[in-house]
C-alpha cells in the first residue's frame, strides 16, 4: 500500500481542512474554534441537562486549566455565565447568555451552509455509506471518553432543526 492510500491520512487531511474552515467561521465573530465548539456543546445539550466544566474537559479531551481559561474568557465576553448549583456552591453549571445563543445560531448557520456544500459532491447512497463507515471507524477507535455529540438527537440540536446535515 502506498503512503497516499492510507485511510488515516485522508481522514486527517479532510479533518484539518474542515476544522480550518470551521475555525474561520468562528474567527469572523472574534472567537477561537474551541470557544465556538464549547458554545455549541452547551447550546446543544438536551433541555434539563446541566453542563459543567468537567463535561467540557471530558468531551474535548482538554486539561482543566485550559477549560478554565476558555470559560473565563467566554464569561468575560458575555457569552456564558457560571451559576452555582443548589446544595453545592462549589459546583457551577455553565449557561449561555442571549449573546451566546445568538452567536451560536450565526455560526451554526454558516457551518450548515458549508456542510450542505460538502454533501453536494456525494449522492444520497454515498453519504449514507460514508457516515456508516466513519461511525464504524469512530466506534473502533473510541476509548470510552466520547461526548454526547455523537448521538442523533444531539446532532439535530446542533443544527437547531429536525434534519440531518446532509
Amino acid at each position: 500500500m502506498q503512503q497516499s492510500e492510507h485511510i488515516g491520512l485522508y481522514i486527517n487531511i479532510a479533518s484539518h481542512m474542515i476544522r480550518r474552515t470551521s475555525d474561520g467561521f468562528s474567527a469572523r465573530y472574534g472567537l477561537t474554534g474551541i470557544q465556538s465548539r464549547i458554545i455549541s456543546y452547551i447550546a446543544c445539550t438536551p433541555p434539563g441537562q446541566d453542563v459543567f466544566q468537567k463535561d467540557i474537559e471530558k468531551c474535548f479531551g482538554i486539561r482543566r486549566s485550559s477549560v478554565t481559561s476558555v470559560i473565563s474568557n467566554l464569561e468575560q465576553n458575555g457569552f456564558l455565565q457560571r451559576r452555582a448549583v443548589p446544595g453545592d456552591a462549589r459546583l457551577k453549571k455553565l449557561i449561555l447568555t442571549p449573546a451566546g445563543l445568538a452567536i451560536h445560531k450565526e455560526i451554526t448557520d454558516s457551518i450548515l451552509k458549508f456542510e450542505q456544500s460538502l454533501c453536494s459532491v456525494l449522492t444520497e447512497k454515498e453519504k449514507s455509506q460514508l457516515m456508516d463507515m466513519l461511525k464504524r471507524i469512530i466506534d473502533f477507535l473510541d476509548d470510552g471518553a466520547a461526548c454526547h455529540a455523537s448521538d442523533d438527537e444531539t446532532q439535530k440540536n446542533l443544527l437547531g432543526k429536525d434534519e440531518t446535515l446532509c
